[in-house]
């Protein structure tokens, strides 16, 4: 299967991501921080020989206990436009379903 390395350290965990994995997660941030990191992972692939498209790049989106939606949407729009293929949704405990009706509709314009 495909190897997931998570994390943002940028001496080991990715050059480990860069010369093994096929899908790096950034664990949470700004925008601004996640492409900071990507740009150390290229530079790690360039110095493994990798062309860095052969890496998923993903990133944690926190739903807050305060339910705001429209947040995650615009934290994910916003890691899209950084460069992040994957959000990955974190959801605060206790998990409920009810939250995941208007968090994908929340969610829907960004398909």
């Amino acid at each position: 299967p495909p190897i997931c390395i998570g994390g943002s350290g940028e001496k080991r965990t990715l050059r480990t991501a860069a010369k093994y994995a096929q899908h790096w997660n950034f664990v949470g941030g700004t925008p601004a921080e996640f492409a900071r990191k990507r740009d150390v992972l290229h530079r790690h692939c360039a110095d493994v020989g990798r062309d860095p498209a052969e890496i998923t790049l993903s990133s944690h989106v926190r739903l807050d206990p305060d339910l705001d939606y429209a947040k995650v949407a615009a934290e994910a729009e916003a890691l899209g436009e950084a460069g992040v293929d994957l959000a990955i949704v974190y959801l605060p405990p206790p998990h409920t379903p009810a939250v995941l009706e208007p968090l994908a509709k929340a969610l829907e314009p960004l398909r």
